[in-house]
This record gives C-alpha cells, structure tokens and sequence, in this order.
C-alpha cells in the first residue's frame, strides 16, 4: 500500500509541476498576496483629508484647528468661509472630515461651555468611527488643559491655592502583543489562513475533475489501485505543498512585516495540519460534484466566499447577528484564524487554545469521512 500511494504522489506531483506556471501558483502567488494584503489592507488612519471651516477666527480657535493639523491621522485639504462649503467638500468626496467651529467660539469657551461640530463621511463607518475617536479625544485634551489653565488663572489672581481645584484622572493604555498597533500583524496571520485554503482546495478539488475530463480515471478505476490509496496519493502531494506555504508566508511575514511568531512552530504546523485536513476534504468533495474543472472552481468559490465572511477575517464575529453567529461554528476557517493568531501573536499553543483545536480537529475529521464516503461512492 506505501509503495502503491507512493507512485500515485509521485505521478501527482509530475502532473501538477509540468506546467512551470504552477510553481508560481503555487509559491509565488500566496508571497504576493501576503505582501499585497499587508500593505493595501490597512485600518490604520492615516492622513484623512480634512476641510475647516473657522467663522470665530479666534486664538482659541486656531488653537483648536492646530490640535487637529497637529494629528498624523488628519490632512487638511482646504478651509472653507462657511459651514455649508465645508459640508459640500464632504458631499463631493473631496475631505472625510468637517471640523466646523461657529462664530462666538473663544467667548463660549471663557464662559465655560462651548461648542465644535464634527461632520462625517459614514460611507465608510469603519474609518469615520477612527476618525471620530481621534478627533473627540485630541479636542478633548484640549478643552481640559484649557479649563485647568483657567483655574489656574483664576487661582492666581485670587491669591489662594489650588489644592482640591484641580482634580485628574491619568489613563494609561498599555496594548498587549501589538504594542505599535499594526494592523498588518493582525491581518496577516489571517492572510495565511485564506491562502492555505485556496491553494490547497482549489488544487484538490480541480485534481479529479483533470483526470474526469482528459480520461484517465477511467483508466485507474480497472487497476487494482483501491480508493482509499487513490485518496490518500491524490490530498498527501498537497498537504506537503500547503505545509510549505505555511512555512514560507511565516518567512516572508517576518521578514517584511515584522510580524513576531511568539509561539512554537510545532504548535503552528500541527494547528496546520489540523486545518489541512478540512481543506482538503472540502476539496475532494467538491471534485466528486464536479464534471469540470470549472465547474470546481465555481463550487470551491461558492464555498470560499462563505468562509471568509463569516471567519472574522476582518469583521468581528461577535458583531454579526445570533443566528449568524451559530453558523461560524461550522467554519474551519474561524478556529484557524484564531489558532493563527494565538500562536503567533501571543505566543500562545495548541493546548491554550484547546477549544479551537478541538473543533477543528472535530471538523477535520467529519469532512474527510464525508469526502472519503463520497469518494469511494464515486469511484468504487
């Protein structure tokens, strides 16, 4: 049986490498997707055109249009005379972000309540959330070191102390495990975890759908080769291949991105391997549905798509609607994704994350019997 699931690797792996194409496929594209994910896909805010419009024309405005000039996440892009211009830059999708301070601004403030208004672009919730928070929070500092400057002032001129006058309250953050706040180590990983599966699905799925369509798996049915060895010599070449992927998108991910792998490598391939064996169960059930090869890329889309969605890939699963959310636990994807980053980012192991490994190794299992079932329906 070894000698037998040897030579089909070996003719499996003939066949995929005579195109020389596919060496780029297969390790060239998933290094370029991680470098292209790394640097496109950015959650950062960074220079976000701004427009102001100034109508007190104060030192206290100015103080606060400098606050906001001052903030790397923000690029003032042009001043307006009036609100409404400034509001028509929004509309027009020349600025993001409205700083709009109203005439009186300077004698609101000395008589301690005054106003700014904020307006904007929530076509893009995710980066006008950042944006809001940036701003709120550096006019804010603003507004108390300029009531504590008054007190001050105030105490002065009164000759009295300012014992109790100035009471504060001091908040350190202190982010864990991504201390610069990259988003490129916490997307990464994840890039890691879609790359592998389309890799490794698609190359599985397409691999019987070749053999349907050129003829020849007519021509290994009436050998003596069992199923079970014709499954294991078909999924095995590609589980080698994802494993190396696996080991060389880490390589370029430190290299490039500096993103730190905290944890064991043991951890990570064996989380790997798990993870592998719902790909390329997927993939051999998808290729036991499919006449063509184009009918199995389709279906590994239709299946691809899904999962990415509902990964928490980018957008938190705890975000998505209940029923939503119940449907995630049957997505290899998901538990991937978090054994990726617990591993890497924090340095955590499979058996920290023993909920996660549990459940892919559950799924893993469940769709390889499936598959194999099906398979042996097919081919027997």
């Amino acid at each position: 049986m070894p000698r037998v699931i040897a030579r089909i690797m070996r003719k499996e792996l003939i066949q995929t490498f005579r195109d020389k194409r596919m060496v780029g496929v297969l390790f060239l594209a998933p290094v370029l997707q991680v470098v292209l994910f790394g640097y496109a896909v950015n959650l950062d805010l960074s220079a976000q055109p701004t427009v102001i419009a100034d109508l007190d024309r104060s030192p206290e405005s100015r103080e606060a249009v400098q606050a906001i000039v001052n903030q790397t996440g923000f690029k003032v892009v042009a001043h307006a005379t009036t609100h409404a211009q400034a509001e028509r830059a929004l509309d027009t999708g020349k600025a993001s972000l409205a700083l709009l301070v109203p005439r009186g601004y300077a004698d609101d403030l000395a008589a301690g309540a005054a106003e700014l208004l904020l307006v904007l672009d929530g076509s893009d919730s995710n980066t006008a959330l950042r944006a809001s928070q940036e701003a709120g929070q550096t006019l804010g500092n603003l507004a108390v070191a300029s009531q504590r400057e008054r007190v001050v002032q105030a105490a002065a001129a009164r000759g009295t102390s300012l014992d109790g006058l100035l009471p504060s309250v001091t908040i350190e953050a202190r982010p864990w495990f991504n201390p610069q706040m990259k988003t490129a180590i916490f997307l990464v990983p994840a890039v890691l975890a879609l790359v592998l599966m389309v890799v490794t699905m698609m190359l599985t799925s397409m691999g019987l759908t070749r053999e349907k369509e050129i003829g020849t798996l007519e021509q290994i049915m009436v050998t003596p080769v069992r199923p079970v060895e014709l499954m294991i010599g078909k999924t095995l070449p590609f589980a080698v291949i994802g494993l190396l992927d696996v080991a060389l998108i880490v390589s370029v991910a430190a290299l490039v991105f500096d993103v730190p792998v905290r944890g064991s490598l043991l951890s990570l391939f064996l989380a790997s391997g798990l993870y592998l064996m719902t790909t390329l169960g997927l993939g051999l059930f998808i290729s036991t549905v499919s006449a063509t090869q184009q009918q199995a890329m389709l279906n590994a889309f239709f299946v691809l798509l899904p999962a990415l969605m509902l990964s928490g890939y980018i957008f938190p699963i705890e975000n998505m609607p209940q029923a939503v959310q119940w449907l995630t636990i049957v997505n290899p994807l998901r538990y991937y994704i978090e054994l990726t980053r617990g591993i890497m980012i924090k340095g955590a192991t499979i058996t920290d994350l023993w909920t996660q490994t549990l459940a892919l190794a559950g799924l893993g299992a469940l769709v390889l019997t499936a598959a194999s079932l099906r398979f042996r329906k097919r081919i027997a």
